[in-house]
């Protein structure tokens, strides 16, 4: 029989496996299993989702990796940190610019003048560092209620976004557990 004989008298007969079970069902399992595993908080690569905005891992190093070079000793940023301010510049921004202090990309630029070319993330964390000092308490008050409002997941290597502190919370993984002390010989 020919090929293309061959797959139009296979065309109207569903296949079958060595057990009897339609191939077709296997591969609707896994299409649906991948469907619904792509459906969970976070997406590849994503560092946290704001309000549907993903601040990628790779925006969020730049911060650290451009500034902990000029930053003075003792003052080396970290990962969560950086994230946590980047979580938070939209909303500071905001409150920022309806207060009339906004904080421009070259405000920044002139503080950080030591970095040659800063990511857009970092100058975002600089411009919000900048504007959070400009701000009194009723305007820190008005960026807490947002934030509690606000959707924000963030990937458990970097803990959970606590809004009513204003911090990510470090994760401790439920599988470790305290072991019981070694006996001493």
């Amino acid at each position: 029989m020919a090929p293309s004989q061959h797959l139009r008298s296979t065309l109207g007969t569903p296949r079958t496996s060595r057990l009897g079970v339609p191939t077709l069902f296997p591969t609707l399992l896994l299409g649906a299993t991948l469907a619904l595993s792509a459906c969970g908080a976070q997406e590849p690569g994503a560092a946290a989702i704001v309000n549907g905005t993903v601040i990628s891992d790779r925006q969020l190093q730049t911060v650290p990796d451009q500034l902990n070079p000029i930053a003075e000793e003792g003052q080396k940023l970290t990962s969560s940190t950086a994230l946590l301010s980047l979580i938070l510049a939209p909303y500071v921004l905001a409150e920022a610019e309806r207060a009339g202090k906004t904080v421009s990309a070259s405000q920044a630029r002139k503080v950080i003048d030591k970095v040659a070319d800063p990511s857009p993330s970092t100058i975002e964390f600089v411009r919000m560092q900048l504007a959070v000092q400009q701000l009194d308490d009723a305007a820190k008050t008005s960026i807490v209620n947002a934030l509690g409002k606000a959707k924000i997941s963030v990937n458990p290597r970097y803990g959970t976004f606590d809004a009513t502190q204003i911090a990510l919370t470090p994760i401790s993984p439920n599988w470790i557990k305290a072991g019981a002390p070694s006996p001493t010989t």
